[in-house]
């Protein structure tokens, strides 16, 4: 059976689902000709976006009957169900190659058995190291096994950062970056700060037990100024229910849950700053090197100056301040933070600065600039328009 002209892009999170892997591969498959690529994802368990972030091409759902079972070597039990499934849909479409996307074990090795056995290549997106996923010692070993396995068969493999190509280079394993994509044309204007009154700090995501602690700070800093600034976010309805768990709900000046994507950048650049939280205390610390929040693509698009509170271990925060579009606070100390944001409240240079560095990212970042760079690795036809 010769291969066809059709990608076999496969993901277990696409869109319409809210978060960072389907943020990615919409900005990257919306500019693929819809004949070109088959999705395979599982079925949709989490919450989707209330936008047209709605791929217009062929998508196979498998059942992925771990898909509810968070543990990984659970998933790879039954793995052979999700392969079955992955057979089906290529002896079908009979692909060209295969693009397989990470995190997600058992959709990465079933890619990877299927291209062996229909003999096409497999190209493998990591979004997060492999090993560095694994939830236990019984993972980890597993998880190492994989890792040195996806190298030793893919064609090629990308990784998100540079921070993550050095974290594998320091392996002996190659990866080529692939980086994140975004619309510019969704990009606002940067203006100076024209209304009177407390500094509007601003923050969209989603808030989760790993970020609280940081977003706790800040109400402190909050409070502990004055409220010399105002905080607003906007979050999914399961980061509202844990503030108001938390008893921090109250000390928020606006909640809202997620909007449309024009509406996240529209609130965002609607703020004087926008607050980026990061983890104090990961408990995975190899991930401290890699990680990289998708929020700042929007972030970048808003035309804001940028506050990022996390520590330096994580490579993010010392390569936004190399790139100039981000404050830093490294330190964990809601003292340092009420000062920061006081400083960037009172320098209308270092705002502009660094709105202007975020243009500069924009720019860096198009998305069909990098998808018609990877059309050209998978062999497919050129992007529209």
């Amino acid at each position: 059976m010769s291969p066809g002209k059709t990608c076999m892009v496969t993901s277990a999170r696409a869109p319409p689902q809210i978060g960072g892997t389907p943020t990615v591969m919409y900005e990257l498959l919306r500019h693929f000709p819809k004949d070109s690529v088959l999705l395979v994802t599982k079925h949709q368990s989490g919450r989707t976006s209330e936008d047209d972030r709605v791929l217009d091409m062929p998508t196979v759902k498998v059942t992925r009957a771990g898909a509810f079972i968070y543990p990984t070597m659970f998933q790879l039990l039954l793995m052979p169900l999700t392969f079955v499934e992955m057979l089906f849909a290529a002896r079908r479409s009979r692909p060209r190659c295969i693009f397989a996307v990470f995190p997600s074990l058992d959709f990465l090795l079933c890619s990877l058995v299927l291209g062996r056995l229909m003999n096409v290549s497999v190209f493998v997106y990591l979004h997060d190291c492999i090993v560095e996923t694994a939830g236990n010692a019984l993972e980890r070993l597993f998880s190492d096994r994989a890792e040195r396995w996806t190298f030793s068969k893919a064609s090629k493999v990308y990784s998100m950062s540079e921070p993550m190509k050095k974290f594998y280079e320091a392996k002996g394993l190659r990866t080529e970056v692939l980086p994140h994509g975004l619309d510019p044309s969704l990009e606002r204007l940067s203006m100076a700060r024209t209304r009177s009154g407390p500094l509007k700090v601003g923050f969209s995501g989603g808030i989760y037990e790993n970020n609280l602690q940081a977003i706790s700070d800040l109400l402190e800093a909050k409070k502990s100024s004055g409220d010399s600034f105002e905080f607003h976010l906007t979050c999914p309805a399961q980061s509202v229910e844990l503030l108001k768990s938390r008893g921090l709900s109250d000390s928020i000046d606006s909640i809202s849950t997620l909007p449309t994507r024009d509406e996240v950048i529209d609130f965002l650049s609607g703020c004087d700053l926008l607050f980026i939280p990061m983890s104090f205390e990961s408990k995975v610390r190899e991930d401290l090197l890699t990680i990289f929040p998708t929020k700042v693509t929007d972030y970048w698009l808003a035309g804001r100056p940028i506050l990022v509170y996390g520590p330096k271990e994580y490579s993010f925060v010392p390569l936004a301040e190399t790139d100039g579009y981000a404050a830093i606070v490294s330190e964990r100390s809601p003292e340092r933070l009420a000062e920061a944001i006081n400083a960037l409240a009172n320098s209308q240079e270092t705002a502009d600065r660094l709105a202007a560095a975020s243009s500069e990212m924009v720019r860096r970042h198009d998305g069909s600039m990098i998808a018609k760079r990877l059309m050209g690795d998978l062999g497919l036809m050129r992007a529209k328009g």
